[in-house]
């Protein structure tokens, strides 16, 4: 399935939670794991915040949600602590993507 979804419908979210961990390998290795899934680098969005933010303090992974994501597009992270801290806060992520209505 993942095969099927050409590259310019991949998008990918890389995150750090702090400064220090920007300019260590973690964004890096992010990256490249991205890439090597077949996500255009034009399509990865990163971003330096806690995930234990709100999303709406988090304005790179909100904009790539709410203006840049299309129907059928695929998001990918390296983990799924990148984009939520917890169950329930993910879950109503799960929920805000599944609901997003579609554009083109």
């Amino acid at each position: 399935m993942f095969q099927e979804i050409p590259e310019n419908c991949r998008y990918a979210y890389a995150r750090v939670s702090s400064k220090s961990q920007e300019n260590n390998s973690s964004l890096e290795s992010q990256k490249n794991e991205f890439i090597k899934q077949g996500v255009p680098k034009k399509n990865i969005r990163f971003e330096v915040g806690s995930a234990a933010d709100p999303l709406k303090e988090r304005p790179v992974f909100q904009k790539l949600i709410d203006q840049e994501l299309k129907e059928n597009d695929l998001l990918l992270v390296t983990e799924i602590d990148r984009c939520s801290r917890n169950t329930l806060e993910f879950l109503k992520l799960q929920e805000k993507l599944f609901n997003k209505p579609a554009h083109s």
